[in-house]
């Protein structure tokens, strides 16, 4: 695998994996936010594979498209757990 293909695939990975919510009552939230990450992956990943069949932008402008995107929606809109196990 090239280092384009590896960098647009860890930005999808980032799109999708946000961190879970900290109690019940921040499910909707999660959910929500999630979903908006998952379209933005899903318009990125169909422009990479060249549907519909436009310009060739390359990997790079999807990889910076969904980047900027992403920068947009934070898991901020939610109570979360950090990695280390405290709630943010």
């Amino acid at each position: 695998m090239n280092d384009d293909t590896r960098e647009f695939l860890a930005v999808v990975r980032d799109a999708i994996n946000i961190p879970a919510p900290a109690t019940f009552a921040d499910r909707e939230a999660f959910r929500l936010l999630l979903e908006d990450r998952v379209l933005d992956a899903v318009v990125a990943l169909t422009g990479a594979l060249g549907e519909p069949p436009t310009a060739d932008w390359g990997l790079g402008w999807h990889t910076d498209y969904l980047r900027q995107q992403l920068a947009t929606k934070p898991p901020a809109t939610y109570r979360h757990h950090d990695t280390d196990g405290s709630a943010a």
